[in-house]
């Protein structure tokens, strides 16, 4: 005979539901990534917002790296534009007939250890083990790339026709300087868009993918708490329930 078998088993429904809320709260804690939904799209979707940030990331990264050999380069041709000035200086000092032959020479000799540190400043400036100056880059963003043309023989070989006799020759080189400077320039200020607008693009798709995750350590917290309670009052209740049943059979007993 069976005395109040319903109620006994709803104790038991609501003390499996409690310990699987509870299992659920603490394995949304464990987890790397708690995906809200349950099926395969939901999983789809988090993993293609993911690596779609994770590119962008990378991306970013790459433009940094960009920007610093940039740097590197800018600033070998800046100090390459004051060695011009130096060489311009000496030039207009050379063409002065009132100097001795010994004059001319300690000249020639300084415009000739400027060229040489000119050059070896060239063939120094490098950046994660690669000379800056290796002829056409072209630096792959997240969404783009960016081209930019930096010769070492070009450069070099202007180095080799500055003549200290010759105003025109180091005007023209200091031309040739301060348009490369110039494209680096624009360069940059590609590069420094490309990362404010993907960094942008990243948070967003970050946003969202976090949207569709159940990792928020508070909330999972205060459900297994919830769980834990609801699972001991139907524990509680079932034992209730339990001494009752007992009491009604041994008074149909009695």
């Amino acid at each position: 005979m069976k005395v109040n078998a319903t109620n006994s088993n709803q104790y038991l429904n609501n003390a499996n539901q409690a310990k699987t809320a509870g299992e659920k709260a603490l394995s949304n804690i464990a987890a790397t990534r708690a995906l809200s939904g349950v099926d395969g799209a939901d999983m789809i979707i988090a993993d293609s917002l993911l690596s779609q940030s994770n590119v962008l990331n990378q991306g970013i990264a790459n433009a940094n790296d960009a920007i610093g050999m940039l740097n590197i380069a800018d600033s070998t041709l800046s100090n390459l534009t004051q060695s011009a000035d130096r060489l311009n200086e000496l030039s207009v000092r050379a063409n002065n007939p009132a100097l001795s032959d010994r004059e001319q020479v300690m000249l020639r000799n300084e415009a000739q250890a400027l060229t040489d540190s000119m050059n070896q400043s060239v063939a120094n400036a490098s950046f994660n083990g690669k000379n800056v100056f290796g002829g056409n880059m072209e630096f792959y963003t997240s969404s783009s790339s960016q081209n930019i043309n930096l010769d070492q023989n070009s450069i070099t070989g202007a180095i080799s026709s500055l003549d200290i006799n010759s105003q025109q020759s180091i005007q023209d080189f200091m031309s040739s300087i301060n348009s490369m400077r110039a494209d680096i320039g624009a360069s940059q200020n590609a590069l420094v868009e490309n990362i404010t607008n993907s960094l942008t693009q990243s948070v967003a798709l970050r946003q969202a993918e976090s949207g569709m995750r159940n990792d928020d350590v508070a909330v999972n917290m205060a459900d297994k708490n919830q769980a834990d309670m609801n699972l001991n009052a139907a524990i509680l209740a079932q034992s209730h329930n339990a001494n009752n049943l007992k009491l009604q059979l041994d008074r149909l007993l009695a």
